[in-house]
């Protein structure tokens, strides 16, 4: 059998005990004399820059429950082309199998490469010890089984002896670098989820390397840049944050000297007393050139390669009725009707069904008191839990469906899967999914209510979100819920649908559009927005509550909230028939004007530009959709300048060959004054220059008030 794989530009190569995998633009390679896999190159094809040192010596994992004296008996490679369900980009996929003395798991090892991509994927699984691949492979040579093939750590530094417990290696990580360049700045980006508590979401860390430092940082992303060469390394936990995460051992990175390593598994000993296959967190590593915007256009191909953006599925508009705080208490089939009917005018894509439409009585219901509402173990009782309520739907959810098909309105559906046991119940909600999908056509489920307590839950839940998917030949997707308990936050399997990202509420004082905005400016560069579903409300609801607040919603107006979310996927977080005539004249408005462009913004790459928004600033969103096109969002917030200048990504007057540096931008869509869109706009595009700072200059006449433009360079 040969010891190469090839797809496209992509290959798997046996040389001995040494694993090489790469593409035209970069490759890994590991050897595996010693059983385990050490890390020996990082090669930028591109920039013709090699990342590791020479000879390392430190195992590229170690996990607390496999002991590090464990011997190496067999490893075992297969390759293939995998997508993941249909979701991703298909991709060369080598499984290395590894099975230890005394050990009665099989260790998998999985390398991920991507047609003409920068960046490697890696993770662990464990799997059963009869597990039996059904894809041909060969056997890697390894060293006799007396030797471990893990370093001893002390070598990373040169300490006086009374510093030398310094230099002691954590034993549990799923990746180990050992970097050759001292001369290298680091940056990590750290996320926060459960936003029901946290408006803050995106933190950052910053330095130098130093041989002698154990340094331990949080984050899912750490963008490494030389100083002395051009060239750039980017790696990516794939898992949860830390509010989320899995037997945390209280950082995600950490830098031994020279040594970097990727900390945290997510597998505790209970995850090894069930004989399934659980996976721990995986690591992703990518090439750049150094320059800040190619590290987040990494970061953004990185998002579509595992998730190929669709644009009938990935661009959309989409109504809940939740944001009004009636809770379940309205949910009827005449009130569903009626929501249908303005959602049609209105031009929304999707009206997405809350917790009510089920018999079953959830802890947020406002029948919880008296009846006694779940959070999970919803098939106990008799097992009806998720059967239509009878008398808020006597006719079933039927005439629903019908109206939505007759309207052209696509329809979303609440759900929550069975956290009970650790999603002991998967197999029923796969049956249950599948069932409400084509009875009546659901084709979004948002789930809510999870709670992932185990890797082996985890194993479950993701089971659901991948056999579904199969099951309905990927016509269902899941908005996947973050605003509370421990879910996957924005990098830990968010691929099977987009992330809803907050509960917001005028009744509680905790919306403000440039909140809303603001989080989508800072985690645009990091989780790529069209998997962002972003709320807008209905501002004229609770006024008093805001008092005086320069900045409250009803300030802002309706269009403005909406537009804060052009940039991503607006939900609106209301019940449409409490709109008054107004209201629903300028969203309609707003949204018909947006709409022949919005699944051309999202196909782009999303980008903040101006100021961070605080309510008080000039900023902005730029989608960048090729390399001499794009759109651009510009607000004005409350600020007294009527002109401001904003750079733009991957616009620069010194790298134009000829002529005035200059962009032709056509106004798509503007407002002057609150809650009118203006009518006087040429469609006949017009020059935007760029001054000596590679700065454009835009102006808006008032407070609270934007544009978006469509450029051409």
């Amino acid at each position: 059998m040969s010891n190469m794989w090839g797809w496209e530009d992509c290959y798997v190569r046996i040389e001995g005990a040494v694993l090489r995998i790469g593409n035209s633009l970069m490759e890994r390679s590991w050897s595996f004399h010693q059983g385990k896999p050490v890390s020996l190159s990082i090669r930028d094809k591109q920039n013709n820059r090699e990342w590791l040192k020479a000879e390392p010596q430190a195992a590229a994992f170690e996990f607390p429950w496999l002991p590090a004296s464990a011997k190496p008996e067999a490893v075992f490679i297969t390759s293939f082309v995998d997508d993941d369900y249909g979701v991703a980009k298909k991709q060369l996929r080598a499984d290395v199998d590894m099975q230890f003395e005394g050990f009665d798991r099989i260790v998998r090892f999985t390398v991920r490469v991507y047609p003409f991509g920068t960046f490697i994927r890696t993770g662990y699984a464990l799997l059963p010890k009869g597990y039996t691949s059904d894809q041909d492979g060969i056997s890697i040579l390894v060293a006799p089984a007396d030797s471990t093939g893990t370093a001893s750590s002390p070598a990373a530094f040169q300490l006086d002896d009374n510093n030398k417990q310094k230099a002691v290696i954590d034993n549990d990580y799923c990746e180990r670098l050992e970097l050759q360049d001292v001369h290298c700045s680091w940056e990590t980006v750290s996320f926060r989820d459960q936003t029901d508590t946290n408006n803050n979401l995106v933190g950052k860390d910053s330095g130098l390397l130093f041989r002698n430092e154990k340094r331990s940082l949080r984050g899912n992303i750490l963008l490494l840049q030389g100083s002395l060469h051009r060239g750039g390394l980017v790696l990516i936990k794939e898992g949860a944050t830390p509010q989320g995460h899995l037997q945390d051992r209280g950082m995600d990175f950490q830098f031994q000297g020279l040594a970097l390593s990727v900390i945290g598994s997510g597998i505790g000993a209970d995850d090894l007393l069930q004989q399934e296959e659980i996976t721990a967190y995986g690591t992703t590593v990518g090439v750049y050139d150094g320059d800040v915007y190619s590290g987040y256009k990494l970061i953004d191909e990185y998002h579509r390669s595992l998730r190929v953006h669709k644009p009938d599925r990935d661009s959309f508009i989409m109504s809940n009725t939740w944001g009004d705080r009636s809770k379940d208490g309205r949910v009827s089939e005449e009130f569903l009707l009626a929501e249908l009917q303005a959602a049609a005018g209105l031009g929304i894509d999707i009206v997405q069904i809350d917790d009510g439409w089920q018999k079953g009585v959830t802890s947020n219901s406002v029948n919880a008191q008296a009846v006694g509402g779940r959070w999970s173990d919803y098939y106990s009782g008799g097992g009806d839990f998720w059967s239509v309520h009878p008398e808020r739907f006597p006719r079933g959810l039927t005439p629903i469906a019908r109206l939505a098909r007759e309207q052209n309105v696509k329809l979303g559906l609440w759900y929550s899967p069975d956290s009970a046991n650790d999603y002991a119940n998967w197999e029923k909600d796969i049956e249950t999914l599948v069932k409400l999908h084509r009875e009546y056509d659901i084709c979004a489920f948002k789930l809510d209510g999870i709670h992932i307590g185990s890797k082996v839950g985890e194993a479950r839940l993701l089971r659901i979100l991948r056999q579904v998917i199969q099951a309905t030949g990927g016509q269902v997707d899941f908005n996947l819920d973050t605003t509370s308990q421990k879910r996957f936050g924005y990098l830990g399997n968010t691929q099977y649908g987009n992330i809803f990202l907050e509960n917001r509420y005028t009744d509680w004082r905790n919306y403000y559009p440039h909140w809303s905005l603001r989080n989508i400016w800072m985690l645009a560069p990091y989780v790529s927005a069209t998997k962002l579903q972003m709320e807008f409300l209905n501002v004229n609801r609770n006024k008093e509550q805001y008092s005086d607040d320069p900045l409250a919603p009803s300030a802002c107006g309706q269009i403005y909230s909406f537009a804060v979310t052009a940039f991503a996927n607006p939900l609106a977080w209301m019940e449409l028939t409490a709109l008054d005539v107004d209201q629903t004249a300028a969203l309609a408005a707003v949204i018909r004007a947006l709409k022949p462009h919005h699944k051309q913004i999202l196909a782009g790459h999303v980008l903040p530009i101006g100021e961070e928004p605080k309510g008080t600033n000039w900023t902005g969103l730029q989608s960048i959709t090729g390399s001499n096109s794009g759109y651009i969002l510009v607000f004005r917030e409350l600020n007294p300048s009527s002109e401001y200048p904003m750079k733009l990504w991957g616009i620069k007057a010194s790298e134009r060959s000829s002529g005035a540096p200059a962009l032709k931008v056509t106004e798509l869509l503007r407002m002057d004054e609150k809650d009118t869109l203006a009518t006087d706009r040429s469609e006949a595009p017009f020059l935007l220059e760029l001054n000596d700072q590679d700065e454009v200059v835009f102006s808006r006449p008032a407070p609270f008030t934007f544009a978006i433009y469509r450029y051409e360079i």
